[in-house]
């Protein structure tokens, strides 16, 4: 079994790895997610997947957040507490969760950037669908990854792409 965390989960790579991971319980365990602003969708994936973190881009979202999730009937009985943090820490947090073998970055533009590379320093397996990473940081991504041992795995069509032409298949 795959513990992954989804950075970016209310997002067109997140949705679709939350279908997959859906797809196939037995090869994945979603332990973490991060999302921006849509709190309905989030709220849709915490109730579904059961993370043991959540983190929000926006802290000032947690305490809406909370209110909603104490009706949740399992959270309400105390079956279930999801951890549920915010901001750039929060979001570094969920990148470097200890329980997650396979970090996804959906998140877009620059900012996946410090969360990908927080993946990276706790030695996580990274599939990236953000091609801003490379661009704005090749340069400090690619050292990180060589002395932590993590893998860079393409998440996106394009990505994929170039990575089999790269790799001769």
């Amino acid at each position: 079994m795959k513990a992954i965390s989804i950075l970016g989960s209310t997002g067109s790579i997140g949705t679709q790895t939350l279908e997959i991971a859906e797809e196939f319980p037995n090869q994945f365990n979603v332990v973490a997610l991060s999302a921006g602003k849509n709190l309905e969708l989030l709220m849709q994936q915490i109730q579904v997947h059961k993370p043991e973190l959540v983190a929000l881009a926006d802290e000032k979202l947690i305490p809406q957040l909370k209110t909603f999730l104490e009706k949740v009937p399992i959270i309400k009985s105390g079956e279930y507490s999801p951890k549920i943090v915010g901001g750039p820490d929060g979001l570094n947090l969920a990148a470097s969760w200890d329980h997650a073998d396979l970090v996804i970055t959906g998140i877009v533009g620059c900012a996946g950037l410090l969360p990908t590379l927080a993946a990276i320093k706790a030695g996580k397996d990274v599939a990236l669908a953000n091609k801003e990473t490379l661009i704005a940081a090749g340069p400090v991504v690619l050292p990180e990854l060589k002395k932590s041992g993590s893998r860079l795995l393409p998440a996106d069509s394009e990505h994929s792409a170039i990575f089999q032409c790269l790799q001769g298949t």
